[in-house]
């Protein structure tokens, strides 16, 4: 019995020396992708041979470090020669060659204990020559927008310290994020927002961070106004400007360090952009502290004098008004009928100003050359904050086992699931510290949580 035994703790010897000499694990780590068009919530995956080449294998899901690197470490057969590619979930967004041309297969030994470290030059869906500098970046191509059951590409540029202090920043929000950051998606020329914002850092205090809001195209007018026009339509912009409020501003607080109080937070638009964001400004004063204003379509419905009459003053508040003498001919006086208006619903002369410039048109270079002198009236007198604290973020999804972990208490909030085209998929109360989405199936989710949206890959 006892050299039945002795066999099989040798056999056993055998067979564990066989699997780690025939077995092991490797690290597969990219060690930079296109820094500004790698959208920050984007999941990263490798493909290859070993997986039958599939795009978005969760099971291939790389780790995301948060710092512009990404790895993975797995197990297969010593002397295995893999054949493999990076995506970001879909054959529409592989990595390509630096100029955006076919990148072959790249090829490894898989050796044990061993790491390969992999740069990716470019993406497939994201080429082009573009003219976006310092910490500027895409925090997601399809950031979900459940008060208007659609998705946007939603941007961040982020002050030159950001990565090298602990600062909390004032944070400001702007429409139009075509024309914001990068040629290549604007409509004729760009803002150029964020050299203005490295060009002013040694000169103005505080810098702050900017969140890019595309608009919608099709829908631009409708979304900008919450009243309508018999002729250009409207009405959906009570909705966006919710939308902000309460999805977008919660995630960018969570997500960045942020002073989130009114008196740190401003809204700026032109055109459209401008008749939304002084329609956000005024409907949200307790959210809003800041609203830059640049040619704002006040023609578009009269109703906007009823909704300050009965919105009133009800904190204070910063209000840059812009206009050129080559715009319309209507645009100087609404906007000092506007400004009458807010006049007597007793807002001070302190709290507006109007700009108008010789020559200024209706257009983005004008637009773009005020930008620096309206953002440093609206947040003079402001100082970011140097804060050692960290914030944890309130959920976090693990694609690895399909769950959503709580860092705070459970505490009977409601949560809500969506699919990517705005259906809901399942609702709740939590209860736990971890809610469990095994039963999900494979596809991109959005979860709701607490004005939270978290965006989930299954």
């Amino acid at each position: 019995m006892r050299i039945f035994f002795d066999m099989r703790i040798i056999i056993s010897l055998i067979l564990f020396n066989f699997i780690l000499n025939t077995f092991g694990q490797m690290t597969i780590k990219i060690v930079s992708v296109p820094i500004y068009y790698t959208p920050a919530l984007d999941t990263v995956f490798i493909v290859g041979d070993f997986n039958n080449w599939n795009a978005r294998d969760t099971a291939w899901q790389m780790e995301n470090n948060h710092d512009g690197t990404y790895q993975i470490t797995f197990t297969l057969p010593l002397g295995t020669n893999m054949e493999y590619k990076f995506t970001r979930g879909s054959w529409d967004n592989v990595e390509t060659q630096a100029d955006g041309s076919f990148l072959p297969n790249r090829n490894a030994a898989y050796s044990n204990g061993g790491t390969i470290n992999c740069q990716v030059a470019n993406w497939s869906d994201l080429l082009g020559s573009h003219t976006a500098s310092g910490n500027t970046g895409i925090i997601d191509l399809d950031f979900y927008m459940p008060e208007l059951g659609r998705t946007r590409r939603i941007w961040a540029y982020l002050p030159p310290d950001y990565y090298n202090t602990n600062n909390y920043y004032p944070v400001l929000y702007l429409h139009d994020a075509q024309n914001l950051f990068d040629a290549v998606y604007a409509f004729g020329s760009e803002w150029s927002v964020d050299e203005s914002m490295q060009s002013m850092f040694n000169t103005f205090s505080p810098s702050a961070i900017i969140i890019g809001i595309d608009n919608g195209e099709a829908d631009r007018l409708n979304e900008y106004s919450p009243w309508v026009n018999s002729q250009y339509g409207g009405g959906q912009g009570e909705a966006y400007a919710a939308f902000i409020v309460n999805t977008l501003k919660p995630f960018v607080d969570n997500y960045f360090r942020t002073l989130p109080g009114r008196e740190y937070t401003g809204i700026m638009g032109s055109s459209m952009g401008g008749l939304i964001s002084f329609f956000s400004s005024m409907n949200y004063q307790n959210v809003f502290g800041k609203a830059g204003i640049f040619s704002p379509s006040f023609w578009f419905s009269d109703s906007i004098y009823s909704f300050i009459s009965q919105t009133g003053h009800q904190s204070p508040m910063r209000m840059y008004f812009l206009a050129g003498d080559q715009e319309s001919s209507s645009m100087i006086p609404d906007i000092n009928s506007v400004m009458n208006a807010l006049s007597s619903a007793g807002f001070s002369g302190n709290e507006m100003h109007l700009k108008t410039v010789q020559g200024g048109q209706h257009a983005e270079w004008f637009w773009a050359s005020e930008f620096s002198e309206a953002f440093q009236w609206l947040f003079d007198g402001v100082s970011s904050m140097n804060d050692t604290y960290s914030r944890l973020p309130i959920a976090i999804f693990n694609s690895n086992n399909k769950t959503m972990s709580f860092h705070d208490s459970p505490d009977n909030s409601f949560y809500e699931v969506f699919n990517i085209q705005g259906q809901l998929i399942c609702s709740g109360i939590v209860i736990e510290t971890t809610l469990d989405f095994s039963y999900l199936e494979k596809g991109i989710y959005f979860f709701r949580y607490k004005g939270l949206v978290v965006k989930i890959v299954v």
